[in-house]
């Protein structure tokens, strides 16, 4: 007799499939993201004449992306994991490409706007984790593995900054514009690749094994955003996302700069560029388990403990390499701690299905938002009272993740107990694949 297509074995099938497709587009996405992470301030401090504004292009990315979010949930949501994931890709590599014609005009505004673009291939790296967790069991060890996945891209993408910009002066532009120009085939070939493999869709998947839960066509925006907010689940995630994302993005907008103005070279700049993201991803599959085994309020616990550490070495730092180095290291790790915490948390909220996807694009906005404003003001702080005021700056948020989670309930959610209860009521029928 054939099984159905909803049957666990061909669930397990197509989530080992979803999952190696995913690891492909990640890594080569996540290649392209090394361009606005550490070519961007490097562009802004050349086209603007002074370390202020260096971290705009950063800021730019990071709100774009929150943007981007929102909007390309709202298509996920009518047409799937696959369609939404592609078009972020797609005006990622387009805002790639606005960046190469700023740095080629010398165009300040361009160079913003095009960092604004670039945010939707950041969008879809940051979404894919999600769609890894459409159809698995322990999900936040599915989060995990696609952000891990993006770790080699991240990691070797700044390492070509020397490279790259090599290319770049042959073609008579400036050095740090390189990465850019390796952006644009690598959004383009993340973006080939969900389109061709991405088959079946693993959220139209798993809504089709509940379609008496899904949303009305007359559904408001106005409820569906109170009904998320009304949820202290939601409200957590949101925090623990937008606050490591603010502590961490102030401080590594601008790090760059902070380097290369203590006569740090370029390929060094990478490589420890590199060190840090390489924290930001690596520790991932260990995150996941703690998740899993422990529920995501303490991983985001122990995230914003380690991103205090982080400023607070931060600020002690000075021009010691080591220092900064160290400071680097932990922003990465606490930030990790921080999103796959936030992320199970969010994922395992009491929602609706419907309303699943637009709970993962508030994260992302509320993460965009952030971040903004973190990158926005670095430039500022690093200009005004140096590395060490912006390392302090950006780790007192914390202590609101760390007030949040004291006084939350003592259950602890995200975990393996909060996901299986939620999907006893909200995802009855659904067969959840094991990886």
């Amino acid at each position: 007799m054939p099984r159905s297509p909803s049957s666990p074995p061909t669930l397990r099938l197509l989530q080992r499939r979803t999952m190696r497709v995913l690891v492909v587009a990640q890594l080569l996405g996540a290649c392209g993201l090394a361009a606005g992470g550490t070519a961007g301030a490097l562009l802004a401090e050349q086209l603007s004449g002074g370390p202020a504004a260096a971290g705009l292009p950063l800021a730019m990315l990071v709100l774009g992306s929150g943007l981007a979010a929102v909007v390309v949930t709202r298509v996920m949501s009518s047409h799937g994991r696959r369609v939404g994931l592609s078009a972020a890709y797609l005006a990622g590599a387009v805002g790639a490409g606005q960046v190469v014609a700023a740095a080629a005009w010398g165009s300040w505004p361009l160079l913003l706007a095009g960092c604004g673009l670039l945010g939707g291939g950041n969008a879809a790296v940051m979404l894919a984790r999600y769609a890894a967790a459409d159809l698995a069991s322990r999900r936040a060890r599915s989060i995990s593995v696609v952000v891990a996945a993006a770790s080699v891209g991240a990691v070797v993408g700044p390492n070509l900054l020397g490279p790259a910009g090599a290319l770049a002066g042959a073609v008579g532009l400036p050095a740090p514009t390189g990465l850019f120009l390796l952006a644009i085939p690598a959004f383009l070939g993340a973006a080939l690749v969900l389109v061709l493999f991405l088959r079946p869709d693993p959220l139209q998947v798993a809504e089709a094994a509940t379609p008496t839960t899904r949303r009305p066509a007359t559904a408001g925006g106005r409820a569906e955003l109170a009904s998320l907010l009304g949820d202290h689940h939601v409200r957590l995630a949101l925090l623990v996302l937008g606050v490591a994302n603010l502590s961490m993005v102030g401080v590594m907008a601008v790090t760059p700069v902070h380097l290369h103005d203590h006569g740090v070279g370029m390929g060094t700049i990478g490589l420890l560029i590199s060190a840090h993201i390489a924290a930001m991803y690596l520790p991932s599959p260990l995150t996941g388990w703690l998740a899993d085994a422990f529920g995501g309020r303490a991983v985001a616990a122990m995230g914003a403990l380690l991103l205090l550490a982080a400023g607070g070495v931060a600020a002690l730092a000075g021009s010691s390499r080591g220092g900064i180095t160290g400071a680097l290291l932990l922003l990465g790790v606490g930030w990790n701690a921080g999103l796959i915490g936030g992320s199970a948390l969010l994922r395992a909220a009491p929602v609706s299905p419907s309303l699943r996807t637009r709970a993962e694009g508030l994260g992302e906005l509320g993460m965009g938002v952030a971040a903004a404003a973190g990158g926005g003001g670095a430039g500022v702080l690093l200009a005004t009272g140096g590395l060490a005021l912006l390392g302090l700056v950006a780790a007192a948020p914390c202590l609101l993740i760390l007030a949040a989670v004291a006084t939350a309930g003592r259950r602890p959610p995200g975990g393996i107990a909060d996901a299986r209860a939620a999907s006893r009521t909200t995802q009855a029928g659904v067969g959840a694949a094991p990886e």
